[in-house]
């Protein structure tokens, strides 16, 4: 789990500050050929409109690093 959902979300961005690339997914776990965007080693990506505002999560294709996320909420 990247984030929990939060109804009150107005927007998002994820930088992958890893190595390996990092899947994120809305509402299911995030898998190989489940994900919404694939971010690429330090790549940056913001959430378009509408702000999904449900779960997100994550998954990397080698387990090291971090990701950076900035949720925006009033």
């Amino acid at each position: 789990a990247l984030k929990a959902a939060n109804a009150y979300r107005k927007g998002l961005s994820i930088f992958n500050d890893s190595t390996a690339i990092l899947r994120v997914a809305y509402g299911v776990a995030a898998a190989a050929l489940v994900y919404v965007v694939k971010i690429p080693s330090q790549g940056y990506w913001e959430m378009p409109q509408p702000i999904y505002t449900g779960a997100i999560n994550g998954i990397w294709e080698a387990a090291n690093g971090n990701a950076v996320i900035t949720e925006l909420t009033p």
